[in-house]
């Protein structure tokens, strides 16, 4: 086959729309949407006669997390309480127009191999309203969400967030700026929804983002600054458990301590897309959105 001997890379800046147009119009072939994901690309080209969409369920995901050494998330109680306030179907189809699956507040997808199935916890504005009051907040809390104004999904998960947590006390001021300075703040702001790129396995994302150094201070991408001891030897088994089914088993119970008293709160897992114009051939969507162009040509 005529495989692809050169390849022109053309940089088109953080606007999801100017991506779409430049791929309709036939400036670019493919988009490389490795750092740049989105239900955009699906609006935007699922009817164009020539692109095909290239998608896939991933564990790419949008991470709603409370830092755990600031008040007022120091209390689990609020903790749950936010959780209880996610509208997991309402948020999917709001954020991702239903393009994904059910998250239910840990950090391991359905995607990964060691997926333990436990059911979301429900939708329960009341128990969050009791919950708050318990500590401390029978009148209500204020508290800032922050977010990328780039990512929309993540804008539309904040403000449906937002509008169904008010009902348990949550006054909810949601702080929008651009993807960059969010990317400078990330680990620092209170509450924020932070994106997750796939990657292959559950406890890769749980060893990256919810564990501690040698010290005890949280590791450099634990952004919620949660450290739980018996969690982290738990994790500490699950790596080191090679057999599948029998790392499954302890997954479960990371997954139940995660939701139970985690930082974290997960409505929905993304699919992904990689358009490409008709005209590339033998193109194939990696699940991490990693690049490969060895074995593709065009028409």
């Amino acid at each position: 086959m005529p495989y692809l001997d050169e390849i022109d890379m053309t940089d088109l800046g953080q606007d999801n729309a100017a991506w779409v147009a430049a791929i309709k119009g036939g400036q670019v072939d493919l988009l490389d949407t490795g750092d740049n994901t989105g239900i955009d690309y699906y609006n935007g080209l699922k009817d164009d006669p020539n692109i095909n969409i290239n998608g896939l369920t991933s564990s790419t995901v949008r991470v709603m997390r409370m830092r755990c050494d600031q008040d007022p998330w120091k209390d689990n109680n609020v903790r749950m309480a936010l959780k209880l306030c996610q509208n997991r179907d309402k948020i999917l189809t709001a954020a991702y127009f239903g393009q994904g699956a059910l998250g239910g507040d840990y950090h391991v997808a359905p995607v990964h191999p060691e997926y333990f199935k436990l059911d979301p916890l429900p939708f329960d504005t009341a128990k969050a309203k009791e919950l708050l009051a318990t500590a401390g907040y029978a009148d209500g809390i204020d508290v800032t969400l922050s977010v990328g104004s780039g990512w929309t999904d993540v804008v539309a998960y904040a403000q449906t967030l937002k509008e169904d947590a008010a009902a348990a006390g949550f006054r909810i001021t949601i702080d929008s700026m651009p993807t960059s300075q969010y990317w400078d703040k990330w680990n620092v702001v209170n509450l924020g929804i932070t994106p997750w790129a796939s990657r292959p396995l559950g406890t890769m994302c749980l060893s990256l983002a919810y564990t501690a150094d040698s010290t005890g201070k949280p590791v450099s991408w634990n952004e919620s600054y949660w450290v739980d001891e018996e969690f982290s030897k738990l994790l500490t088994q699950a790596n080191a458990t090679l057999d599948v089914d029998a790392r499954r088993a302890i997954m479960g119970q990371l997954e139940k301590i995660q939701q139970d008293r985690g930082s974290i709160g997960i409505a929905f897992w993304m699919d992904i897309w990689m358009p490409s114009r008709k005209n590339v051939q033998n193109f194939v969507v990696n699940p991490s959105l990693y690049l490969f162009l060895n074995e593709v040509w065009k028409a």
